[in-house]
């Protein structure tokens, strides 16, 4: 067992949510507008972790077989269009994974303190959080565009824990992808990663996070904390 940390942070896409289908229909949207082939959920789902301009970029690259794409008037056109599509869809197609409410309120009620530090526009995070009712737990959000460099980079782990006020070494992040383990190693944080989400069809053991989670109640076993029951979140 683990003792509890002081803080712990949470990646989004593909560790505390499933959001591929909706990502991917966004894009596939934006594609159809412009008589482009769609593509399919899985090869969009191995984008997801770079943030959404990454992701876009590289599906509107395998759509049209252009490599210099993301330097072009179109994409420049098109990228909003996404966003907008994006955010007609998000908490519409997407789902928490397994047991999410109830161990994060219970790690709540444990007196963990909690963040989310994502690459995901903070537009586009809030509106998934609040589809899904997961906001109120939080006290520290980190998004995409809040710092200079998102994950890998350490900045976004690093200004998470000065919003906290804590060291690194009384903090967790807990991720699901290589972006989040070598952002974590960076940052100094110890780092446990689910398998149930996106690390660009790779195995997530292969990063060498600290431990690999099968599920919510593993998480909760190893830190020795009680999921809330029937969570109000």
């Amino acid at each position: 067992m683990t003792p509890l940390p002081r803080f712990i942070m949470f990646d989004l896409d593909g560790t505390l949510v499933d959001t591929a289908a909706e990502i991917a229909e966004a894009v596939n949207r934006t594609l159809r507008e412009e008589g482009l082939p769609a593509l399919p959920v899985q090869q969009v789902r191995d984008w997801i972790g770079k943030g959404t301009a990454w992701l876009f970029g590289n599906a509107l690259q395998a759509a049209t077989g252009d490599a210099n794409i993301r330097s072009s008037a179109r994409y420049a056109c098109l990228y909003p269009r996404f966003l907008q599509h994006y955010a007609d869809v998000t908490g519409c197609m997407s789902q928490p994974y397994p047991g999410v409410k109830n161990a994060l309120l219970g790690l709540h009620q444990s007196g963990c303190r909690l963040g989310v530090v994502t690459n995901k526009e903070r537009s586009l995070t809030l509106r998934l959080l609040d589809c899904h009712g997961l906001t109120q737990t939080f006290e520290v959000l980190v998004a995409g565009g809040d710092t200079p460099q998102g994950k890998p980079s350490p900045q976004p782990l690093q200004l998470a824990l000065e919003k906290a006020g804590v060291s690194a070494g009384e903090s967790l992040f807990v991720g699901d992808s290589s972006n989040d383990v070598q952002a974590s190693r960076n940052a100094g944080v110890a780092v446990w990663a689910f398998n149930h989400g996106y690390n660009h069809g790779e195995s997530i053991a292969s990063s060498g996070p600290d431990a690999v989670l099968d599920s919510f109640a593993e998480l909760m076993a190893r830190l020795g904390v009680t999921p809330a029951q029937a969570a109000t979140l």
